[in-house]
């Protein structure tokens, strides 16, 4: 099967997914609004991050001057989860010519993961990814420029709240890794139980920091306990 008919099948396939992506779209360009973000600064961070939660986590921090360093945290922070996705598709896009890599690094998000996850084992499986995705890109872009014309749909504390919803995709990403692991189990299951104690003790975007820290360093230790 070619790359372009890959693309076209990932694009059928996050048809309705783009309705979801339109939508939050929409919301986050009102919502940048009303917070005091000029337009072309948000459709500017929307096109180079498109990373919905967390640009909502950074609008409550909006302000002048920006505080960029709690900013960075902040986005760093609800964006940790990526790296449980990235890794999960590593094998996949190593495969694939360098042009569709970083387009499907620069377009990695919850939808088209989920989808390509279910495709596991498909030849062009990363350039059906990259078809989902950017129809969700562009589904998301419309919507954040419709939505710079309809100002103040949500308020600020709702707004925070939507920028912890990685805390809700992390326990997704464990439960389908949990079904059909990629590599040793061990590094999820680390993962899974330091996201439950941190629930006790911790915000949410620190529980996706410390989950996705302690899979990784299991990871590491593991390979080092191998080798040795």
């Amino acid at each position: 099967m070619s790359t372009a008919s890959s693309m076209m099948q990932g694009a059928r396939a996050s048809a309705g997914f783009a309705i979801g992506a339109f939508m939050f779209g929409l919301v986050f360009g009102s919502t940048a609004i009303a917070l005091g973000m000029p337009a072309d600064q948000s459709l500017v961070m929307s096109a180079t991050a498109f990373a919905g939660a967390a640009q909502f986590s950074a609008l409550p921090l909006w302000s002048h001057p920006l505080p960029y360093l709690a900013i960075a945290i902040s986005v760093a922070l609800v964006s940790t989860r990526n790296i449980l996705m990235g890794l999960s598709l590593s094998a996949d896009f190593r495969q694939a010519p360098w042009p569709l890599r970083l387009l499907a690094i620069f377009t990695l998000v919850d939808a088209s993961w989920a989808l390509a996850m279910r495709e596991r084992g498909r030849a062009e499986l990363t350039a059906f990814f990259c078809g989902s995705s950017m129809t969700l890109y562009v589904s998301w872009m419309v919507g954040v420029l419709l939505g710079n014309l309809l100002p103040e749909m949500l308020d600020p504390v709702t707004v925070a709240a939507i920028g912890f919803g990685g805390v809700i995709f992390l326990a997704l990403v464990l439960v389908l890794l949990a079904k059909n692991p990629v590599g040793p189990r061990l590094p999820w299951a680390v993962s899974a139980l330091v996201a439950v104690v941190l629930s006790y003790v911790a915000a949410p975007h620190f529980i996706l920091l410390g989950a996705v820290g302690a899979g990784a360093l299991s990871s590491v230790l593991m390979r080092r306990r191998v080798r040795d």
